[in-house]
């Protein structure tokens, strides 16, 4: 009785130890299955883009955020290369094409903005700089001073440096003084000068009538003021007696009014 029992238990024993044996194995092929199990389309499509945006935009897979596919579409295996493009101008939107079978969908995907390791502070291009003529003196200009042409000439300045009221065109100085020094070179302004006296009190002036009707009469009168270019001045007529009234044209020239 003995011998049998020691028989049974020997092959209880290499029972037991074969079945271990094939339950690791079967455990071994059942993981090694799932791990060799191929992606769903749609984790593959997925992989496929981080991977294209990694190799045309140079940044790092990590950064890469897809927006999550539609739970509703049913991604297709591909049997040939994913082709993939941005469509649109903005990088967010890649467009993924199947050619067997025929499919293309669109991929949202966010990527953080790429600053070039040797990029410096961006440069700020100056604006073009607005430049017109104007008149400087020619000379140091005195106070008192009657301005001709000669006192005066232009130049091209820069308009964000102009002072205000500049004068711009020769005719304006003539006739016309200065009421303070004038360094050469420096803008003349209207406030600089003034027109200048070209009719004194008691002289004998010259004053001309008609010349806008075509025909001219000239007499020689009195001034009763002082006068300066462009101002009224009050005339007598020493002959009549007569009060008159005209306009300071020029030198002991007046037109009458």
């Amino acid at each position: 009785m003995k011998p049998s029992m020691q028989m049974l238990c020997r092959l209880l024993d290499q029972v037991t130890i074969r079945g271990l044996w094939l339950g690791a194995v079967f455990c071994l092929s059942s993981w090694s299955a799932l791990a060799a199990a191929p992606a769903t389309p749609a984790a593959a499509l997925q992989k496929a883009v981080v991977n294209w945006v990694v190799e045309t935009q140079s940044v790092e897979a990590e950064s890469v955020v897809l927006a999550p596919l539609d739970p509703r579409l049913q991604v297709k295996a591909c049997s040939s290369p994913l082709a993939m493009d941005l469509p649109f101008a903005s990088p967010d939107t890649i467009r993924v094409r199947c050619a067997q079978p025929a499919w293309q969908l669109y991929v949202r995907v966010s990527v953080p903005v790429r600053v070039a390791a040797t990029a410096g502070p961006a440069k700020v291009e100056p604006a073009p700089v607005e430049k017109r003529q104007v008149l400087v003196a020619a000379v140091p200009l005195q106070r008192g001073m009657s301005l001709t042409a000669a006192h005066v000439r232009l130049v091209d300045v820069d308009t964000s440096s102009m002072p205000v009221n500049v004068l711009e065109h020769v005719s304006q100085v003539l006739h016309a003084e200065v009421v303070r020094d004038v360094r050469p070179d420096t803008p003349l302004r209207s406030q600089d000068i003034r027109p200048t006296v070209l009719v004194k009190r008691g002289q004998m002036v010259l004053m001309s009538i008609g010349q806008a009707q075509g025909f001219q009469i000239s007499a020689r009168v009195e001034a009763q003021q002082d006068g300066r270019y462009g101002e009224q001045i009050k005339l007598k007529n020493r002959d009549s007696g007569r009060l008159l009234t005209g306009l300071v044209k020029g030198p002991n020239q007046v037109q009458g009014l």
